[in-house]
């Protein structure tokens, strides 16, 4: 048992990738004593406390209308909803797809972002969190600006550590052929540059740091946690 007991408190992507991640390290923190809560998404109601651990919920988005008789929705839904709704833009090439798709995801992250960070605020100050953590690639600026220590998860996709010999993230271009990645990053550029800005913007008005360029989360100046199976990372290309 740990000597003094610490809040935890962790919110990761309404998903269930990263969530399964931080259920799989807060047992951990709950088997030594700590106290954990999850800030997930409102669709996740009950099935965390399941499991022994503490929720304060936020939403992300307006509640939807409920029908009388319809069931719940399933916990992330929205993502769920959202791959159905642009799965035809994935026969694009990837190139066309930042327009159509990997531009729309990142204004549906920030919208998300700006439209909880009230309930956010509200939540740490209940809670009084020794640590946070997130897993996501988006950043949520109550989570960097309480005083306590952050620390980031990064565990969606192993080309979010960049590295000089690895293609862009989104492209799906070959690690062995870089003869298109300088299009690809120019069209990145075009496409996502005035959105980023305005985040950067709304970012430092909550009192968070600047993003990195291009960026739309902060790397973490306490703990960098990277999960990714070896077997599908680039670790011949990089660390």
């Amino acid at each position: 048992m740990a000597s003094r007991q610490l809040t935890v408190l962790f919110m990761p992507e309404s998903a269930y990738g990263p969530t399964n991640q931080c259920i799989g390290i807060g047992k951990v923190l709950l088997e030594r004593g700590h106290r954990v809560v999850f800030a997930a998404e409102s669709s996740w109601q009950g099935k965390l406390t399941l499991l022994g651990f503490e929720e304060d919920l936020v939403d992300l988005a307006p509640a939807p209308e409920v029908t009388p008789g319809e069931p719940e929705p399933d916990a992330g839904q929205f993502w769920k909803d959202f791959i159905r709704d642009t799965s035809p833009e994935f026969r694009k090439p990837t190139v066309e797809q930042l327009e159509s798709f990997v531009k729309p995801t990142w204004q549906a992250l920030i919208d998300g972002s700006m439209y909880c960070e009230p309930q956010l605020r509200d939540i740490i100050a209940r809670v009084k969190p020794d640590v946070i953590v997130e897993d996501n690639v988006l950043c949520f600026p109550a989570l960097m600006t309480s005083g306590a220590p952050f620390v980031r998860i990064v565990s969606c996709n192993p080309l979010e550590m960049k590295g000089a010999a690895l293609p862009p993230a989104f492209s799906g271009l070959p690690a062995a052929d870089d003869r298109e990645w300088g299009a690809f990053r120019a069209e990145y550029d075009r496409t996502h540059r005035a959105m980023w800005a305005d985040f950067n913007a709304w970012v430092i008005e909550q009192g968070a740091p600047p993003l990195p360029d291009l960026e739309f989360i902060h790397e973490s100046s306490e703990a960098n946690l990277y999960v990714y199976p070896r077997e599908a990372d680039y670790i011949d290309a990089r660390p």
